[in-house]
């Protein structure tokens, strides 16, 4: 005989019969379901207190009512429900201040140009745009003495063109250029081929930016290494620098200002503009007066 019989139209085709018990309520009190449970010993369901998931509802329900008066509450200011022995307004005012000097995580953005944030002895202003130049010189500089730049390759070279003694320019700063990311690749007759562009500059034009690096390095007319090197370094950060009405995050403006106060120089720029200033507490307080 087959695994699996032939039809035979002998027998009635009879539908699956389902059992279940018509006596269980899950919302019968714990006793109805324990005698529930002596018929049938498998539906028994731990009873659930429904009543905690609507506690506080009534109360708030009652806030909008018109004549619903607020508890007192102990201990706000310092003294007891009958208002013994408060706490004076001043003393509860300096102990909050106190604690917002101390926590301070807040920044705010002021025309998507300076940074604000409390400090300990006032209001600091930040340009966004300069503090943003002072940290990657500082990075670029390191990886130029460090020759450990990171490159980033592109999807197609792009071709940069230069006269004769622009040329020249490059040829003296290629190993330079390769320090902080860059990799070109002579093509001979004053062409030369990007093939890698430093990580983080992603949609600036790298053709642009070397020609600039090689107006500025012929501008100064330097023939000092180092100073080249800071040439370099202070013409990529300002092009890739976040610019001024750029809008930034709660966490891009506390990361801005965490990697500028870990430079060596965080108050001033490279070239000696300024980043950062405070307005002291006591200068506010007087303009209220």
């Amino acid at each position: 005989m087959p695994d699996i019989p032939a039809f035979n139209q002998e027998y009635a085709i009879k539908p699956p019969e389902v059992h279940y018990n018509t006596d269980f309520n899950p919302f019968k009190s714990s006793a109805s379901v324990s005698s529930s449970q002596g018929t049938t010993g498998s539906f028994g369901h731990q009873k659930v207190e429904w009543e905690g998931l609507y506690a506080g509802l009534e109360k708030a329900s009652r806030m909008n009512e018109p004549d619903f008066e607020q508890p007192p509450v102990e201990g706000l200011f310092g003294g007891d429900a009958t208002g013994d022995e408060p706490v004076s307004t001043q003393t509860f005012l300096s102990k909050a201040s106190v604690s917002v000097e101390e926590k301070s995580s807040l920044y705010l953005q002021y025309k998507g140009r300076f940074i604000l944030t409390a400090v300990k002895s006032g209001l600091m202003l930040i340009d966004q745009h300069r503090a943003h130049v002072r940290i990657l010189f500082d990075r670029y500089m390191n990886q130029l003495q460090q020759k450990q730049g990171v490159s980033q390759g592109v999807l197609f070279p792009e071709i940069l063109q230069l006269p004769a003694s622009e040329a020249t320019m490059l040829d003296s700063i290629l190993d330079d250029l390769a320090a902080v990311g860059f990799e070109l690749t002579s093509l001979g007759g004053g062409s030369y081929a990007i093939n890698g562009i430093p990580e983080g500059i992603e949609g600036l034009n790298p053709v642009e930016l070397v020609r600039n690096m090689v107006h500025t390095a012929m501008e100064k007319g330097s023939s000092v290494k180092e100073e080249v090197q800071q040439i370099l370094a202070v013409t990529l950060a300002r092009e890739a620098a976040i610019v001024h009405g750029q809008v930034l995050s709660q966490d891009e403006m506390a990361s801005l200002v965490d990697n500028l106060f870990a430079c060596p120089s965080p108050n001033y720029t490279p070239d000696g503009k300024l980043v950062l200033t405070t307005l002291k507490q006591t200068d506010i307080e007087k303009m209220f007066k």
